[in-house]
């Protein structure tokens, strides 16, 4: 069954998040720069939020593609493995959902 992949990594983790691409041959997929911001109801920052402050947006990027289900679970395998070999507060995020149809 085709599922939908979508990854949120931090601009410091971009490059390992493209080896484990490479890795397990995944040629296709699209991405872009986003910068996020994270602001609680009173205005001020939650800095202890990974995402961003309010007043320095956080870099990161949005990658997203379609597999199988059988290399969608192999992605987050290698992504579930990187995050436990890194120290950061801002771990490789990634969702999978299925897809229904297509055309």
């Amino acid at each position: 069954m085709m599922k939908s992949v979508i990854i949120q990594s931090a601009e410091a983790y971009h490059h390992e998040l493209k080896q484990i691409f490479n890795e397990i041959h995944i040629n296709s997929y699209s991405e872009m720069p986003v910068d996020g911001f994270m602001e609680s109801a009173d205005g001020n920052s939650d800095i202890s939020n990974w995402f961003a402050s309010s007043k320095n947006p956080y870099r990161y990027f949005v990658s997203f593609t379609f597999l199988e289900e059988e290399k969608a679970d192999e992605l987050l395998e290698r992504i579930k493995d990187f995050n436990t070999k890194i120290e950061g507060i801002s771990p490789i995020s990634a969702f999978i959902s299925a897809v229904e149809k297509y055309v």
